[in-house]
């Protein structure tokens, strides 16, 4: 382009202004989420009780960085309506006496165009919110802030065509051959590329080995009572339940953590929490015992190792669980931090491209940015690097359907219950992870890796919505022998051991190819499960002997490879669940964020060397004392809950008629049921749990004021709990 001469029009003053103009608008519209980022960390976030550990040298350079970029990319917008300044001067030579005039008109359309396209896509960021009712009314087939930013787009292609015309023909033949040549080398390099990549990943293809390929699809927050196989008919998990219409699956399975790094330990490792020391989310890594886990083991036998998620806030699993590669947003308390500032308006035009992959690594393709996430940037990413030249074990981990439940383009208005029993936030995360998953599956069959697979689809945990069936009784009911109602909370997941929709989870097995050892399809096995059990299952499927996890599940295997499945032997196996740190709900079954945060924060702390979140290690044991635990068969279940730091109360329930009794010690032989619970909660939670107690309300501040000063003594101490989980 043929740029007017500097002694005509002031190009260099031109460029200046546009940088300022850039970077008010940057200040502008930082501004408030500054305000917002300072209040979360200093009141109503779990960031309020590390922002004194923040600071770390890691944590500045991400957030040295996250800054850079941002500057950098208004800057960038700056130099755009330059451009098209310098445009309009060489396709009119009258504007330069206007050149910065027509920067400044430039860069308030930008501007405009960028709000408009933020309102619209992005309505939950701040700025989307303020402008999406404007925003959202039709013009014929299109929205108003589609007219806005496409029209401001057409035009501006348009006076950048006319422009870099109006310099071609300026250019000496000479230099338009140099320009011509430059051009074709660089198509030439890339198509080659091209090439080179697809030719490659055809021998690697072609010399696989015929050992099939392990694949895990998890889904989060599952409720089972939305699947047609279990006899729900919503509609909102069609390409679940096509799925599950042709695979073998075990109705009642259960997990021993309903929250996700609790869950997904025990389907690695198949042991159970008690065993591995991961009892909570964001658990110290050095207190988890998870290896050898099933990817050590696959990997061991020359299988690559690949886990996939979109969400890793809590649930911090990494290369070290025996992963040759992760798929995942970055790992750390940048996560949390950037995650919930980067809703600027510019960054949201770039956010979920492979630019914003660059420029804000923590919020492209990750859920736990609900506010900018699009489930099709994360599919697109899983696209590109996910591949099967060897025996692949993969996870894919979705988590669309846990909360907050919705995406960038959620618009407002969505929460208006149909029915009282309807949640419209969870119904829209539902088919979200439904279309996701569909994709998974769509990308799975043109790799190739379905050829030959075993496939098993499963829920971490469940979530209860506080909906009639979502415990084994009321809340607030009397139990016989209880001197207070019961506080339980049916909301959420890990909450509570009396409501097993929180801790039920799907779990289905599918052959693809000849070579999976699965007999047939589409049968109810006739057992219990647990989570634990999917690692020996795998192993057994695949040969591998010897139980190399000392397991705590039992192989599924002998099941699957019989073309008719009989039960296992003797009495019925008895299954182990526990809460972890509770989330409150607000008035309408969903979050309370302010309250969990004030509730919760003080446990969590960063490690300044690998800048992640973790529980406090002197808070450890305080944490595992708040936790309730369960022991439970398919009919009936013994909890034990906290009653104070040094009692608990023990309840016995009847789960099909949720008639329920407080056990004041070992029942007698009138409950010859009671006594194997009794005695295997008491096995598996060795040393935990404390004597019987009966409480009445009279012993509620008691007991408040006792948490209150074990709280104290553990925040004091300095030397922090025992080594070791």
């Amino acid at each position: 382009m043929t740029l007017p001469a500097p002694t005509s029009v002031p190009l260099r003053r031109g460029f200046l202004v546009a940088t300022v103009l850039a970077l008010l608008f940057l200040a502008s519209t930082a501004y408030t989420s500054v305000v917002t980022l300072v209040d979360r960390i200093q009141s109503t976030d779990v960031m309020k009780a590390v922002s004194g550990d923040i600071w770390s040298a890691k944590i500045a350079g991400q957030m040295a960085y996250f800054g850079f970029a941002q500057i950098l990319l208004h800057v960038a917008m700056g130099a755009v309506a330059w451009l098209l300044a310098c445009a309009c001067a060489a396709i009119w030579p009258v504007a330069r006496v206007k050149f910065v005039r027509i920067i400044v008109g430039w860069f308030c359309l930008l501007a405009a165009a960028t709000l408009a396209y933020n309102a619209l896509w992005y309505p939950r960021t701040f700025f989307g919110a303020h402008y999406y009712d404007l925003m959202t009314p039709r013009v014929g087939p299109f929205h108003v802030g589609q007219l806005v930013y496409g029209t401001v787009l057409l035009v501006a292609l348009g006076v950048l065509v006319a422009g870099g015309l109006a310099a071609w023909g300026g250019l000496t033949a000479a230099r338009k051959r140099r320009w011509t040549l430059a051009v074709a080398g660089v198509s030439l390099l890339v198509l080659c590329g091209v090439l080179v990549e697809r030719l490659l990943f055809a021998v690697a293809a072609r010399d696989a080995d015929a050992r099939p390929n392990v694949i895990l699809l998890g889904i989060d927050s599952l409720r089972l009572d939305e699947l047609s196989r279990y006899g729900g008919y919503r509609g909102n998990t069609p390409h679940i339940d096509g799925f599950l219409a042709e695979a073998d699956v075990v109705k009642d399975a259960s997990t021993p953590m309903a929250r996700t790094f609790g869950s997904w330990v025990a389907i690695l490792t198949g042991r159970g929490p008690a065993v591995t020391g991961a009892r909570n989310n964001l658990t110290p890594r050095k207190w988890v015992a998870a290896n050898p886990t099933i990817a050590d083991v696959l990997r061991q036998a020359g299988y690559r190792t690949v886990y996939a998620t979109d969400e890793v806030r809590f649930a911090n699993i990494d290369e070290s669980y025996g992963f040759d590669e992760v798929i995942t947003p970055p790992i750390g308390a940048s996560d949390f931090i950037i995650g919930t500032y980067n809703e600027l308006p510019l960054a949201s035009v770039v956010i979920n491209t492979r630019l914003g992959q660059m420029l804000f690594p923590f919020s492209y393709g990750n859920r736990g940015a609900a506010q900018v996430f699009e489930p099709k940037t994360y599919l697109s990413r899983l696209e590109r690097e996910l591949q099967f030249d060897q025996p692949t074990f993969l996870i894919v981990h979705l988590t669309a359907a846990h909360w907050p439940y919705f995406v960038a383009d959620t618009p407002f208005g969505v929460s208006v219950k149909a029915s009282p029993e309807d949640r419209p936030l969870y119904r829209i995360g539902l088919r979200t992870a439904d279309s996701m998953f569909d994709h998974v599956i769509s990308i799975l069959r043109r790799k190739g890796a379905m050829d030959n697979a075993i496939v098993v689809v499963l829920s971490d945990h469940g979530e209860a919505l506080s909906l009639p069936r979502d415990a084994i009784v009321s809340n607030g009911s009397i139990v016989e022998g209880l001197g207070a109602p019961l506080k339980l909370l049916d909301s959420g997941h890990g909450q509570s051991v009396l409501s097993p929709t929180q801790y039920k989870v799907l779990l289905a097995f599918k052959r693809f190819g000849v070579g999976a050892g699965i007999a047939a399809s589409a049968r109810d096995l006739p057992t219990t499960a647990t989570v634990e059990d999917i690692a020996p299952t795998l192993l057994e499927l695949l040969g591998i002997t010897g139980d190399p996890l000392a397991s705590t599940g039992r192989s599924l295997a002998p099941m699957l490879q019989l073309p008719v499945p009989s039960p296992f032997a003797g009495p019925e196996r008895i299954r182990f669940t526990e809460t972890d740190l509770s989330v409150i709900p607000d008035v309408n079954g969903e979050v309370d964020e302010v309250g969990t945060a004030k509730a919760n924060s003080k446990f969590f702390g960063i490690d300044p060397a690998s800048s992640r979140m973790h529980i406090r290690e002197r808070m450890i044991p305080l944490v595992r004392a708040y936790k309730e635990r369960a022991a439970f068969t398919s009919r009936y279940l013994l909890a034990a809950l906290p009653a104070g730091p040094d009692h608990h109360q023990y309840l016995y329930f009847d789960i099909d008629t949720g008639a329920g009794r407080l056990l004041m010690g070992r029942p007698g032989p009138e409950l010859l049921e009671g006594q194997r619970l009794w005695d295997a909660l008491h096995a598996n939670y060795r040393g935990e749990l404390k004597s019987a107690a009966r409480i009445t309300r009279a012993d509620w501040p008691v007991i408040e004021n006792e948490w209150r000063d074990y709280l104290n003594t553990h925040r004091s101490s300095e030397t922090g709990a025992a080594a070791g989980p």
